[in-house]
């Protein structure tokens, strides 16, 4: 309601609607058919040559109690994920009146507790009409960060999970992972998939902006052996990281409202750091600023093998925006986690650079007038 009523006019006007799904009983979670309905927020990018391009921010609005189907018991949730929640209402009424080139979409997911529902199911259908979704953001508890042992303080980081091998690759055919399994090893880029690479880029935007909170980049694509709303996101091939808070306190979590032995068990709002979480959105909206207005990653990124050299060249489709200004080659030691250099190569769709191969990994980001940088392109071994 009100953010349709704010903001940007005509083509660029935010839309508010419902996205129902049905699910079926599982035996498990779900024990009778129930319609499971996302709140969206869409707001249309500026330009029509990247309009297409989708940037998600999710954040559920279901919460549980102690046990998994108590629907009769207070569960305000109030953390896990009202904090989410609360970031993208924020960042609705921010970026309605921001010019953005690329469209955001804001999703208030629900039946994440009982199975990632609402996730999953939205996002099969955007598979299967072909949406060209780029990177997925999921706020999923975020809003508390003092730790549950003396001296933990979490103010100043906020987790950010990524996956290393891509979800699909572990889904194919036997015959086929074996194969993707063997270029894996070959080639070393099992830390190089689209998600681990948006997971650089907040860490990048961050430090160019020198924010409160700054991300703590963890190289597994969720908590220890567990999931969230990007998670089958993951699973369809779609980049997608999870910001987490770093310290987690169970007694807060998935609890019944209760005092026992003078403890305040469940989430409840006052353990929810407003100050916190209004820094967790501030890196959000900045990351957000810049993945719309910035050039679309370069495509067929390849590095050339036609012969042994000392030297390296990569060779690369041009971004289709009309405002690309020109490319960056960036490189990082084998050994480390981050891009730590780069060399400007102009505009152009091929460069050179006095590294080898053998020792630094590379990739290609291209930059629009107003300098803003799209995620990086890893290269894959070509001949031409």
């Amino acid at each position: 309601g009100n953010i349709q009523g704010h903001g940007k006019g005509g083509d660029a006007a935010p839309r508010v609607y419902f996205d129902p799904h049905t699910v079926e009983p599982d035996g498990r979670r779900i024990t009778k058919p129930v319609e499971v309905v996302n709140v969206i927020c869409l707001i249309p990018g500026s330009n029509p040559e990247s309009r297409d391009r989708l940037y998600y921010v999710l954040g559920h609005l279901d919460s549980r109690a102690s046990e998994a189907n108590d629907a009769t018991s207070d569960a305000p949730g109030a953390n896990d994920d009202a904090s989410g929640v609360a970031l993208m209402i924020e960042l609705a009424r921010v970026l309605a009146r921001e010019p953005i080139e690329a469209t955001v979409v804001l999703m208030a997911t629900s039946g994440e507790e009982q199975g990632l529902f609402g996730a999953r199911l939205h996002a099969q259908a955007a598979l299967d009409s072909g949406k060209n979704i780029v990177a997925v953001l999921n706020n999923d508890t975020v809003g508390d960060p003092t730790g549950v042992l003396k001296d933990q303080d979490g103010s100043k980081e906020i987790r950010v999970f990524s996956e290393g091998i891509p979800a699909p690759m572990i889904t194919m055919e036997e015959s086929e992972i074996s194969g993707e399994v063997r270029r894996l090893r070959l080639y070393g880029t099992e830390s190089d998939s689209p998600s681990r690479q948006i997971a650089r880029y907040i860490a990048d935007v961050a430090n160019l902006h020198k924010t409160t909170v700054q991300p703590r980049l963890i190289h597994r694509p969720d908590r220890f052996l567990r999931g969230g709303d990007h998670t089958p996101f993951n699973e369809l091939g779609f980049a997608a990281i999870r910001f987490c808070e770093t310290y987690e306190d169970y007694d807060h979590q998935h609890q019944d409202v209760r005092i026992e032995d003078g403890k305040q068990y469940g989430d409840l709002p006052e353990f929810v750091d407003e100050h916190y979480l209004a820094d967790v959105t501030r890196l959000n909206a900045l990351t957000l600023v810049h993945l719309t207005n910035a050039p679309s990653a370069p495509e067929n990124t390849r590095v050339i093998i036609a012969e042994l050299t000392n030297d390296t060249t990569l060779r690369w489709d041009p971004s289709p925006e009309s405002d690309v200004a020109g490319y960056e080659i960036v490189w990082r030691e084998t050994s480390e986690p981050q891009w730590d250099g780069f060399q400007d190569v102009g505009n152009t769709t091929e460069g050179t650079v006095p590294l080898s191969k053998d020792n630094w990994f590379f990739g290609v980001r291209a930059y629009d007038k107003d300098g803003y940088r799209s995620p990086v392109s890893y290269p894959r071994p070509a001949r031409e």
